[in-house]
């Protein structure tokens, strides 16, 4: 997982592969140009061209150091497969930079045993409820590129012994304008894992298959998610509201900029609402396929009925402000 991406999950997760849940992303609402996924990819050549795109001129001695240790010794590298998906913006990078609040609406949709907790401006602590630990600091961040740093463990059954290691997520994005007009992103991630553990080699060569099936189809499915979001904040701010005042899982701060930041979405469209319509073919239908197959980072449920809950609070009244809270960790 990152993303968590939900990209914070994912990072979380990504130090150990987790059971697959499908190859179409999320539900039957399909994002534009969804389609089965190419595969990622692992190759040197891949690798390389990966490394070379991290901003280390830009970087803190600190953070670059952080980032050298793992992908100068890394025990396993991906590239998962690009998405080109409707997002405005603005919602995006939010997302990306809290994604404890995917987490949180996941939690309240009751369909994940994730956790992920923000314990400073740029650092939060994960546990996948499976046997991953993962403390995260985000380390870089612009419109186009944001840099993860994750500490994580694995002790389960999965593996004989507690499995240890970092691993470095560079999510890259640019904005595209969609046929329809709509604005939308083109999202690729590349992933190192360096694992702490001697005998690294036969953990990759038993375990790197799965995860980098898994790494591919988490990363399509979180991206999908964060598509939908977003466009609930365009077809039906309201409800996308009403979620955001039931998210009692992160700070006030943060939750407050989320609804904030769903209004500025709203206010760049003239669609019309339609709260059925937002509840039950955005977030709802964004998951439905998630939630009908099982994995450690979800349990089952029903999402018509865990999002019908949600409707039942009012939507609060909120105030229609700018998106100049978004931070930027500094170079």
């Amino acid at each position: 997982m990152a993303f968590a991406i939900a990209w914070g999950a994912f990072c979380c997760g990504l130090t150990m592969p987790v059971e697959s849940y499908g190859q179409q992303g999320f539900g039957q609402q399909q994002i534009f140009g969804s389609k089965e996924f190419e595969e990622g990819s692992s190759t040197r050549e891949t690798r390389t061209t990966a490394i070379k795109s991290l901003p280390f001129q830009q970087l803190t001695p600190d953070a670059s150091q952080r980032i050298r240790t793992v992908v100068d010794d890394v025990s396993y590298f991906r590239r998962m497969p690009s998405q080109t998906l409707e997002s405005d913006p603005d919602m995006f990078r939010f997302l990306v930079r809290h994604p404890e609040v995917v987490v949180n609406i996941w939690d309240l949709m009751g369909i994940t045993k994730v956790s992920l907790n923000r314990v400073g401006d740029y650092k939060l602590i994960g546990n996948d409820g499976a046997g991953t630990t993962c403390k995260m600091d985000l380390i870089y961040g612009s419109d186009t590129l944001h840099i993860y740093h994750s500490d994580g463990a694995y002790e389960g059954g999965l593996w004989p012994r507690e499995l240890r290691g970092q691993c470095v997520v560079a999510l890259h994005n640019r904005p595209v304008k969609l046929p329809d007009g709509r604005p939308g992103m083109v999202a690729w991630m590349d992933a190192f894992m360096r694992l702490d553990n001697a005998g690294a080699d036969l953990v990759v060569r038993t375990l790197g298959p799965l995860v980098g099936k898994t790494a591919d189809q988490n990363f399509v499915e979180c991206a999908s998610f964060l598509s939908q979001i977003s466009q609930t904040a365009r077809v039906n701010p309201q409800g996308l509201q009403q979620v955001g005042s039931r998210l009692s899982k992160i700070s006030p701060e943060v939750r407050s900029e989320f609804m904030k930041t769903s209004a500025i979405v709203s206010m760049r469209t003239t669609q019309p609402i339609n709260a059925q319509q937002a509840v039950t073919q955005g977030i709802a239908t964004s998951t439905r396929k998630l939630v009908q197959k099982r994995s450690p980072l979800f349990q089952t449920a029903d999402p018509q009925d865990a999002l019908s809950e949600l409707e039942e609070t009012e939507s609060p009244t909120i105030r229609m402000l700018t998106s100049e809270g978004a931070f930027d960790p500094p170079n």
